[in-house]
């Protein structure tokens, strides 16, 4: 029997996954490989010094504490078949306890677990936006609900935040809601990824009464390194500012815990009566299809939450010291000041770009440096801002005083004349 000879052609991916895009994984798996292969300068420092990864337990002094891993084995077991998509009920109903504030008592139905923090964030885009719609996010941010309004075709109308200190600018917030009075919630974030800032209490009570002028203007709030700040306080959360705004409070496990390959995060719903009651039943709709969270870690998670009140403080003092060490190592840098910081895990470099002869952009920072001092930073355009880098500060204070050297050395060698 004659065999036939099968041609085949390249399949055509759908026109909505072409135009989804995380910059900051196409930075990692793209740009950063091509600079390496374009543009490596001769004589350069032989090791590599990366600041780009978002992963804590990548860094010696903060891999996932052994006292989590006992409780996470002794949990193996507990629960093996499929949970309430929402996540087990027993879990919820403790978390609720744990996450009720003084304005608002939670009960299992008002928590949603998620896979991570960004599964938190999905649920609580697709649950109040459609294609067409509007959301409105501060920018700088992390890109990541951006990625999720391009995927669905929602729009995104951004606000700036004021440069240096990172607050809100009202007046722009209620032009921008004159322009775009369609919009259907105001994402925050605090403490911020990339700034590692935070918003003050004058500003969350600026943005609650930014709202309440707006019809209750649902709040999808970005919490996933919530009391990772480097004052010893109370962390203050946006949802104690109100009563009436509905408030979405996403977190998870991730980055307090340092245990980002769990895959465990939350969404908190904060409303009165039935604010949430239609919202709910979409979520379960989203739900449905996605499935819970792994079961051994839902089993583990209000305990590891718990323990971690005690924990996250010790961690904080070395993310401290490391800011500092970076302050210090670079405040007499030419074109460039380190940004305040005031939690998370990252910092800033903010660049002046008129001091320096062929540097115009945070881009050409961030692929230089890379190319002559081996030192790898994102640049500002993947959070959808400018004239800045971000650097994760968990690595050792050693490779820090290094970085600053070859930093230094950098905008010296690039100084305009």
């Amino acid at each position: 029997m004659q065999q036939v000879e099968r041609t085949w052609d390249m399949l055509k991916p759908s026109a909505r996954a072409q135009v989804s895009l995380n910059p900051i994984r196409n930075w990692v798996e793209h740009v950063v490989p091509q600079v390496e292969r374009e543009g490596k300068q001769e004589g350069r420092p032989e090791k590599k010094i990366v600041f780009l990864l978002g992963d804590p337990t990548a860094y010696p002094k903060f891999q996932t504490p052994n006292e989590y891993k006992d409780i996470v084995a002794n949990c193996v077991g507990k629960i093996d078949g499929y949970t309430d998509f929402f996540g087990d009920f027993k879990v919820r109903t403790q978390l609720a306890e744990m996450l009720s504030s003084h304005h608002r008592k939670l009960e299992a139905d008002d928590i949603i677990l998620a896979s991570g923090g960004s599964g938190a964030l999905f649920y609580a885009t697709l649950a109040l936006a459609k294609p067409g719609d509007k959301i409105l996010m501060p920018r700088p941010t992390f890109p990541l609900v951006k990625a999720f309004a391009d995927f669905y075709g929602i729009q995104v109308v951004f606000y700036d935040l004021n440069p240096g200190t990172w607050q809100v600018n009202i007046l722009e917030l209620e032009y921008i809601y004159e322009q775009n009075p369609d919009i259907k919630f105001i994402l925050v974030n605090s403490p911020s990824n990339p700034m590692g800032s935070e918003l003050s209490p004058q500003a969350l009570t600026e943005i609650v009464n930014f709202c309440e002028r707006h019809n209750n203007l649902p709040i999808v709030s970005d919490e996933i390194y919530e009391n990772m700040i480097f004052e010893k306080r109370e962390f203050k959360f946006i949802s104690d500012y109100t009563k009436s705004v509905p408030v979405l409070r996403c977190s998870g496990l991730t980055k307090k815990c340092l245990v980002p390959g769990w895959r465990l995060g939350w969404l908190a719903l904060y409303g009165e009566g039935e604010t949430f009651k239609q919202v709910k039943q979409a979520l379960r709709n989203i739900t449905n299809i996605l499935l819970m969270p792994n079961t051994i870690c839902q089993s583990a998670l209000c305990d590891v939450y718990k323990m971690s009140l005690d924990i996250i403080p010790q961690k904080m003092e070395e993310l401290h010291s490391r800011y500092k060490a970076l302050h210090h190592g670079l405040h007499d840098a030419y074109g460039i000041s380190v940004g305040e910081t005031k939690g998370a895990m990252y910092s800033t470099l903010i660049i002046n770009t008129e001091e320096f002869s062929d540097i115009n952009s945070s881009n050409d920072f961030a692929k230089k440096l890379q190319q002559e001092q081996n030192v790898l930073v994102f640049p500002g355009e993947l959070f959808y801002g400018d004239k800045f880098v971000r650097l994760v500060i968990c690595c050792d204070l050693e490779i820090i005083e290094e970085a600053c050297k070859r930093i230094k050395k950098f905008c010296l060698d690039h100084k305009k004349q």
